[in-house]
């Protein structure tokens, strides 16, 4: 399941938002404004990087666990945990190289 998204942030309150392949634009689950994105195929390239990633960890394998629980129905609920999940699960794997079978995502209310 390795869909291709991209990270953007809200355009009002800056949150970091996981935007689905193709998607177009995506609505904040903090401050609900709509951010729009322009079509990633016709902007430039980005910048290339001068130099590899660092060399594998002499500690073994890569895991990680991640946390989004939000206290849904209480008085100290949290907005927008599993989305913060799910964008570090997608950092990890894109830009740390985590295999995705060594996350585990610890999600619910």
């Amino acid at each position: 399941m390795n869909v291709h998204m991209m990270l953007v942030n809200c355009t009002t309150c800056h949150t970091p938002l996981q935007l689905p392949s193709g998607a177009k634009s995506i609505r904040c689950a903090i401050c609900h404004a709509i951010t729009h994105v322009a079509d990633p195929c016709g902007l430039p390239p980005g910048p290339i990087p001068a130099t590899p990633g660092p060399p594998p960890s002499p500690h073994g394998r890569k895991k990680a666990v991640i946390c989004g629980i939000s206290y849904r129905y209480s008085r100290h609920e949290l907005k927008g945990c599993l989305n913060d999940a799910k964008c570090m699960k997608y950092l990890l794997i894109n830009r740390f190289h985590f295999p995705e079978s060594s996350i585990i995502m610890l999600t619910g209310i």
